[in-house]
């Protein structure tokens, strides 16, 4: 007489509940099993979260960076820099970039009146702000006519807006740099984003709050930099433009160093995915790491079934002697067994869910459990206990009825 499915079930169940201790101690190792799995899962979908979130504050997946190549031994005659020259043919090269922006920067002492502050000067284009997506809070942000007349003028950062003006309105007020006096023009909006790496510090953006912007020429031209550019960022019009960009850049830049590769060429959009790739792979070996104890849940669950087996021989043997087929009992034990592990996986992932926000407030990061965390979670244990119920549901199959019938 053939078994239903929802009698297997009821079977597996009054024999779970029957044998709480022994289901007790099988269920807790698939429990932090799947625990380990919710957390770790969730723990990489965050940092994967986190680093996009970075990528996309500092002007998105369509920049392209350059800059010196500090792995690159230079043979001597090759400049690690460009002048203002070269750079007009390098733009006038790339119509397809949507902003262009070269800059130089200076660690300088900036004063006003008896206050004093020390932070990095960038000499930047109009373009800046385009690519970098940060506008500003108040005033204006350089101009190409700042760019033509290498105008002394200003745009400064939230942070030493507050260090030298306190409460006062800055614009239009004349701050002092070494010995050059410059006009301030605007501040840049607060920049902002919740610090997940350094404990003790909530905004991970605090060092760009400390700038200053002046006019790239000013600084060629007036300052101490004199026509040295090390670098310069490009922005295309989408992040797949960029790769194919960044490719046409290398080639170009390249041609004018003689096929020294003294600067990196770096898109956005290919770092991301380098980042996604690298975080893959320790997603996978963490995975792995927190399976091993589903492993060994499932070890303690077939050595149970097999014990079962022996206390259930006379049983089974009843069971086949009035019309029960060998597929039943197989299907019974085996119902059984992923009846075990999936309630464990249940309780495993409700505490593991539980957990997100303590674990998460302790490593500063936020961890995020999708529907698809959930959904693996539950499959690895169910699964855990098809592959160890198996072997125990065959052998129970496999018994001989008459000897099955004798066994005491």
């Amino acid at each position: 007489m053939a078994i239903t499915v929802s009698e297997h079930f009821k079977v597996g169940f009054s024999d779970f509940w029957s044998r709480k201790v022994r289901s007790l101690v099988t269920v807790i190792g698939i429990i932090l099993g799947t625990m380990s799995v919710i957390v770790i899962l969730s723990l990489m979908n965050g940092i994967n979260k986190n680093t996009l979130k970075w990528m996309m504050e500092r002007g998105g997946l369509s920049k392209i960076t350059v800059r010196k190549n500090w792995s690159y031994e230079n043979p001597g005659n090759v400049k690690e820099h460009f002048v203002w020259k070269e750079l007009k043919l390098i733009r006038s090269l790339i119509p397809e970039a949507e902003y262009f922006n070269p800059q130089i920067q200076n660690w300088l002492r900036f004063s006003y009146g008896k206050k004093e502050f020390h932070t990095r000067m960038y000499g930047v284009v109009p373009d800046f702000t385009k690519i970098e997506e940060w506008d500003v809070e108040s005033g204006r942000f350089i101009s190409e006519f700042d760019i033509e007349q290498s105008n002394n003028v200003v745009v400064i950062g939230t942070t030493l807006r507050d260090e030298l003006f306190g409460n006062k309105n800055p614009i239009g007020k004349i701050i002092t740099m070494d010995r050059s006096r410059l006009i301030v023009i605007g501040v840049m909006q607060h920049r902002f984003m919740k610090n997940n790496d350094v404990v003790g510090n909530d905004n991970a953006l605090a060092y760009m709050n400390r700038r200053a912007f002046m006019p790239i020429s000013t600084m060629i031209h007036k300052g101490r930099a004199k026509d040295n550019i090390s670098s310069f960022t490009v922005k295309a019009k989408s992040p797949e433009a960029a790769l194919k960009l960044r490719d046409k850049l290398e080639a170009i830049i390249l041609n004018l160093r003689h096929r020294e590769r003294v600067f990196d060429v770096n898109s956005a959009k290919q770092q991301a995915e380098d980042m996604m790739k690298n975080q893959k792979v320790f997603q996978i070996v963490f995975f792995f790491i927190s399976i091993i104890s589903l492993l060994v849940g499932g070890i303690v669950i077939a050595n149970i079934m097999l014990a079962s087996i022996q206390e259930r021989t006379r049983e089974i043997g009843i069971r086949i002697a009035v019309g029960a087929r060998r597929f039943d009992i197989f299907a019974q034990f085996l119902t059984q067994t992923i009846l075990v592990t999936t309630i464990g996986g249940i309780l495993g992932i409700a505490f593991g869910l539980s957990l997100l926000d303590v674990i998460g407030g302790y490593l500063e990061i936020e961890l995020i459990a999708g529907l698809n965390v959930i959904i693996i979670s539950l499959m690895v244990s169910a699964g855990v206990g098809f592959i160890f119920g198996i072997v125990p549901a065959i052998i129970a199959s496999k018994l001989n009825p008459v000897k099955a019938l004798r066994y005491e």
